[in-house]
Order: C-alpha cells, then sequence, then structure tokens
C-alpha cells in the first residue's frame, strides 16, 4: 500500500512539476523561476501602490498595458497598502541581491509584490508581470503564483535599426521601442546617416534634409544592381526627423527604460552628406558624382580629413545632437572609410605630411581623435565600429566589435583596454535571411537563423576575467539595404530580437534553446501578433542539402530543421507532403531532377511553416 501511495504521490508531482514548467514561457529567461500552487485573482477592484518617486513617469505606462493586455481600468495609489490582499505593490528594497536593473517578483494568492531599487528595476518587474498574465479579456484574470529573482547579464542590451537606407516614420520607431523595451532591450542604436539619406534636422545646415534625406527612386531594382543616381532625375524617396519628433521618440523611450543613441557615419558611408555639401569632399573633381546613393557601393562617400571645414562643419553638427539627445554616448561610425579619394587629395597628403602621419590608417586614426575630441567637449562618450582601433587608436571611445576571422575586434578592444560591445556581424547582423535562401525575403546571400542568435555566447573565451569586464553588452543590428516596408523590417526583427534580448539579458546556465522555442510557440507568437507585429515563422523552415551522384544517378538528400519537437515529412511525387507521406528518419537517395517537397508538421497532423520545394538538378 505505502508503494502505491508512494507511485500515486510521484506521479502527481511529476505532473505538477510539468505543469509549472509550462507557465514557465518567460522571455527573456529570468535568474530564477519558483512556480507556486495557487493563483492570484486580477480583478478591477484590485489596487496598485506606486511609490510617490515613479508616479509621474510609471503610472501611465502601468495602467496603459494593463489595460491593453486585461481589458481593465486600474488605479495606483502613492501611500503603503492598509488593506490585506487583492494588491500590487512597487517595493523599493535595499537588499543586495537586488541589483541595478535587477528585481524580485513575488505573485501569491493575496498580492503581488514586485521589489527593486530604480526606475528600471520596476520597469523590468512589471514587463516579468506581464508576461505572467494569461492571453485574452475577462473580468477575472488567473495569475499562477510564483516567485522571480532576477538580474541583468548586462547592462547594454541593444538593437540597431538602421533609417538611412530606407526612412522608417516616427509612428513606427515608437512601436518597435515599445516592443522591444518589453524584452528588456534597454538601448536603441539610431542609425541616422548614410550614403542612402540623412535623416536628422540640423537647423545650421537646412540642405542636410532638403537634399540629403531623398534620393532617386530605384524600386523594383535589386539594391547591388542599381546605378547612381543623376542630377536630373526627381528625388522623391526619403524622409527625416524633425528635432520635435526625435524630442517625442526620446521621451516616449525614456518611459521605457530605453537609451536612445544616435549614429552620424564618417568619415565613410558620407554620401548623402557630401552631396549636401560637396566642399566637404576633397578635391575638386568634375567627374564625382555628388548625388544621394541609391543603393549599392557609393564611390566619393569619404569626407575630406585635410580640410580644417570638415572638422567643423562636424562641431556645429555634434552640437546640436548633443544638446538633443540625452544619451551620455554619441555613436561617429568610423567603419568601412575608402580612402582611395585621401591618397590623392592634396589636403589629406599634407595634413599626413604635417603630422608624420605613415599611412591613410594613421590618417583615419587622426580624423576619429579629432572628431572624439569634439565629442568629448560635449560631455559625451564616443562610440565607434572597431575601424577606429586602426592606426593610432582613440583612447577614451567604446568600441563596437563587429568584424570577425580576419579581424578580431572581441579580443583586441577589451584587451586594449576599451569598453566593448559586441555586436558580431556572424551572429548579430539580422539583416541576413532566418530561412533557406530561396524561401525568404530578399536579403544578403547568407542565413542567419533563429537558433543562431539564440546560441550566441557574446563573451569570447580567450578572454581573462579582467578582460571581460570591459565588454559592455551585446546588441543585433538590422542593417535597411532590404527593408523598405515596415512588415518587413519588423519580419526581420522578431523572432530575433527576442533571442538577443535572452543573450544580453539571462545568464548561460539559465538558457535552453527548446524551452525558448516552447516559450515562443506557447505565448509569444500570439503576443506578437496580438500587437499587429509582422513576426517570422521561419523556424519551422526545413533545410534541404543534396548531392548528384552522377556514377550511380542518384540524388542523395539531407533534410534539417532548426526546431525540436516535430518531424519532417516529404514527397518525391509532386504531391504537397501530409503526415501519410514519407516521414524523415535520415539521408535517402532518388533520382536526379526529382522535385523535392518537405515539411514540418506537429503530433497532430498540421503543417507548422511553409512547404520546402526544391527540383534536385
Amino acid at each position: 500500500m505505502k508503494k502505491l501511495i508512494f507511485i500515486l504521490l510521484s506521479f502527481v508531482l511529476a505532473v505538477t512539476a510539468n505543469a509549472q514548467e509550462n507557465k514557465n514561457t518567460f522571455i527573456p529567461q529570468p535568474e530564477s523561476v519558483v512556480m507556486n500552487q495557487g493563483n492570484f485573482t486580477l480583478t478591477n477592484t484590485t489596487k496598485i501602490f506606486l511609490p510617490k518617486k515613479f508616479q509621474k513617469d510609471l503610472k501611465p505606462y502601468l495602467l496603459a498595458k494593463l489595460e491593453e493586455d486585461t481589458g481593465l481600468m486600474l488605479k495606483t495609489e502613492s501611500k503603503r497598502p492598509k488593506i490585506n490582499s487583492n494588491y500590487i505593490q512597487f517595493q523599493i528594497t535595499k537588499e543586495a541581491s537586488v541589483e541595478h536593473e535587477g528585481y524580485t517578483l513575488e505573485v501569491s494568492d493575496l498580492k503581488i509584490i514586485i521589489k527593486a531599487k530604480d526606475y528600471a528595476g520596476f520597469f523590468n518587474g512589471f514587463q516579468t508581470l506581464r508576461q505572467a498574465i494569461p492571453l485574452g479579456k475577462t473580468e477575472s484574470i488567473e495569475i499562477p503564483n510564483l516567485l522571480i529573482k532576477d538580474n541583468p547579464r548586462f547592462n547594454w542590451r541593444g538593437v540597431m535599426l538602421d533609417v538611412s537606407r530606407h526612412f522608417q516614420p516616427k509612428e513606427f520607431i515608437l512601436k518597435q521601442i515599445d516592443v522591444l523595451s518589453s524584452y528588456k532591450i534597454n538601448k536603441f542604436h539610431w542609425h541616422l546617416v548614410d550614403d542612402q539619406g540623412w535623416r536628422i534636422e540640423i537647423k545650421k545646415y537646412p540642405n542636410l534634409t532638403k537634399k540629403g534625406a531623398w534620393r532617386a527612386d530605384r524600386t523594383g531594382i535589386s539594391w547591388w544592381s542599381r546605378k547612381p543616381a543623376t542630377s536630373e532625375e526627381p528625388k522623391t524617396v526619403g524622409g527625416f526627423y524633425t528635432q520635435e519628433e526625435i524630442k517625442e521618440v526620446i521621451a516616449y523611450a525614456k518611459a521605457r527604460n530605453v537609451e536612445v543613441i544616435p549614429e552620424i557615419d564618417v568619415p565613410g558611408h558620407s554620401k548623402a552628406l557630401i552631396a549636401s555639401y560637396p566642399e566637404l569632399f576633397c578635391y575638386d573633381d568634375a567627374k564625382a558624382n555628388f548625388e544621394v546613393a541609391v543603393g549599392g557601393k557609393a564611390p566619393d562617400n569619404a569626407l575630406c580629413a585635410g580640410k580644417e571645414t570638415t572638422y567643423e562643419f562636424l562641431e556645429d553638427v555634434i552640437k546640436e545632437i548633443a544638446e538633443l539627445f540625452p544619451s551620455k554616448y554619441l555613436h561617429i561610425g568610423g567603419d568601412e572609410c575608402n580612402k582611395t579619394n585621401w591618397k590623392k587629395c592634396p589636403y589629406c597628403q599634407k595634413v599626413k605630411t604635417e603630422n608624420n602621419l605613415k599611412d591613410e590608417e594613421e590618417l583615419q586614426s587622426h580624423f576619429i581623435q579629432k572628431v572624439n575630441k569634439i565629442v568629448t567637449a560635449q560631455k559625451k562618450i564616443m562610440i565607434g565600429w572597431d575601424e577606429i582601433l586602426s592606426g593610432k587608436g582613440a583612447k577614451g571611445a567604446t568600441i563596437m566589435a563587429w568584424r570577425r576571422g580576419r579581424h578580431s575586434p572581441q579580443l583586441q578592444a577589451p584587451r586594449e583596454g576599451y569598453p566593448t560591445i559586441m555586436t558580431s556581424y556572424i551572429y548579430s547582423y539580422i539583416s541576413q535571411v532566418q530561412g533557406p535562401s530561396f524561401m525568404e525575403p530578399e536579403g544578403p546571400n547568407v542565413v542567419l537563423p533563429l537558433s543562431k542568435v539564440y546560441n550566441h555566447e557574446p563573451i569570447p573565451s580567450e578572454l581573462t576575467a579582467e578582460e571581460a569586464k570591459r565588454v559592455l553588452g551585446n546588441e543585433t543590428c538590422l542593417w535597411g539595404e532590404f527593408t523598405p516596408t515596415e512588415e518587413h523590417c519588423e519580419y526581420m526583427l522578431y523572432p530575433r530580437a527576442l533571442a538577443s534580448a535572452e543573450v544580453s539579458w539571462s545568464q548561460p546556465k539559465v538558457k535552453d534553446w527548446s524551452r525558448f522555442q516552447s516559450a515562443l510557440e506557447k505565448w509569444h507568437f500570439k503576443r506578437l501578433e496580438r500587437a499587429n507585429v509582422n513576426v517570422a515563422k521561419s523556424i519551422y523552415s526545413v533545410y534541404p542539402s543534396y548531392a548528384i551522384d552522377q556514377l550511380h544517378n542518384e540524388a542523395i538528400v539531407y533534410l534539417q530543421t532548426e526546431t525540436v519537437g516535430y518531424a519532417i515529412y516529404y514527397t518525391t511525387d509532386g504531391k504537397d507532403p501530409t503526415i501519410n507521406a514519407t516521414k524523415y528518419e535520415r539521408d535517402f537517395k532518388t533520382t536526379p531532377r526529382t522535385l523535392l517537397k518537405a515539411g514540418l508538421f506537429n503530433k497532430k497532423g498540421d503543417l507548422l511553416g511553409e512547404i520546402t520545394e526544391l527540383r534536385l538538378k
């Protein structure tokens, strides 16, 4: 009898544990999650107690989001609770275990307590509470009892959005900040300037937006096949943000614990700037094209590093930007500078000689150091892409380490004492397609699937513990060459930005791909769709590869998927696969030129993604 009771008890505990595990659908995954029995009942009579110092900024956000999520219209009070049940309390704590931006969240039958030391911690704790609330709107909502202790791994948890290649309106920017902040992203890196457009109003230099924000239309022509614009063509594609619009974005982001970091990319990637003010180019050249780039490569796109007027101009621009953006950081680009014109420019060569610079790399370092002085004079910290390490570097700057392979800035920068943000193009450039390239929208011919973004480890194992401390965090980048529409932009952002959010927030020991996949499927896909986000489902793609065995006149086929828990079924007779088709178990052989069709199915027999279709030729 005792044995039977033990078996039944073990079964009940196992079922309970599984049920609790199924409720843990948080992204990013917290440091510690304990699911308990019971529920807190949220209703219109539930009271919220919020410290007075946070009433102005946090109160309107809390109430708006709770109404949006649940349909309930709640109220807040600034005093301490004098009731015993049915309330949510935001409680300031001095506990050493709660760090900056960290929090604890406790849900019990009677109350919900969020403890934090600062605004950011309360904001982040509230985001986790929102994820604990079941989807759907009813008058009475059951929130499972739990205890969460959580602190961020990195202070820099960023997303970069390029609006130069394709301008995105202010409303779209606000929407993305709202969504990203709900996943504890706290840095919005705004790539405002590049060859294809200048997107920020500078009052002292109106031509930057009058001319630099607009380009000729090349819609329908592949990005890298576009011919340069001519002066006669109408310039109808583009747009820019007024300074008032930027102030609105900054205020909106601040309420969501997001710091907005502007980027003005110089000395390269400056074709829109040079088109606006050609006197900043190296020398007079009748063959030079001073039109805003329309796509592809943009020759003659580097500012003159030898003219003093270049630095005077940049000082004026940087002053306006520094006054506009409260962030302590200002990103000046510094990447991929084509120095061909510098080698022929009398101004550049004169400066090179006068300063005993051995080559154009040191000339770029000279340029960067002068810009760094301008930035620091505005009491800002300069950020640059890792190319600014070349030559003599730029002491005092912060480095975004994006290159890998032949270059290793992820090691060089922290070893040389630079604060470093990891932005690896291999794991973090989500402008790369996220499924089989022949099934995805136009983009670079490189695949960066969701699982690869998720499994990235930002801190290289080669760094010492002291060097690793210089890694500020992680950032994912969406370059805009192939995102002409808002829908396409979101398709590339989500869900990979969520994977990057977990890489940036969660400790490696709590990360698990199968749990992350399950959380997306059970909760976050629906949540994003409810927010009218165009989320990609490329996770369900089937990746085919094959080889033709000419000796035996056979095609050898291999199929893969990044998901766990599902099965691939395929056909070779031209019909769409179902679970009644052949289940893929291992590589197989078939006749060359066969039309292969494959799909991913769940146990119910539902097709989860698109059917992969490929002629084996």
